[in-house]
């Protein structure tokens, strides 16, 4: 491996664990867990070696998921009162996301995958869910 992919890697690896620490802010099991999976990740391909096309897709691998964590998932919480989770859309959100009309999103329930289920999408089980006991 050169040297310049090299230096790719490490600073694509320090923008994972910097995008994990902003998606997972406040959240300690999120945080753990993540940093475990990237430097598991990274360790896993440490000595990987061959042609340069597969190298290469590697490191679009770590752009890919870094872009992912920062504006292709979105963190929310458990509003009780209304059952909903509520979501707050970010700028960096908005190329992915209509944030104008998406105001808040419904738990997924076990009513809600029976109906996704009719449709042809793939079978969502819920196996425990926040609104019910």
């Amino acid at each position: 491996m050169s040297s310049s992919t090299a230096l790719r890697a490490l600073s694509g690896y320090r923008r994972l664990f910097r995008a994990r620490k902003k998606l997972f802010a406040g959240d300690i099991r999120a945080l753990t867990e993540s940093r475990f999976a990237i430097r598991a990740e990274f360790n896993k391909n440490r000595t990987v070696s061959g042609p340069p096309e597969h190298i290469e897709g590697l490191l679009t691998m770590i752009d890919e998921a870094e872009d992912m964590m920062l504006s292709g998932i979105v963190q929310g919480e458990l509003n009780e009162e209304r059952n909903v989770v509520e979501v707050k859309i970010s700028p960096e959100h908005d190329a992915k996301i209509d944030g104008d009309s998406l105001t808040h999103m419904d738990a997924i329930t076990s009513v809600t995958g029976d109906k996704m289920d009719s449709s042809g999408q793939p079978k969502i089980e819920v196996t425990k869910s926040s609104g019910s006991s």
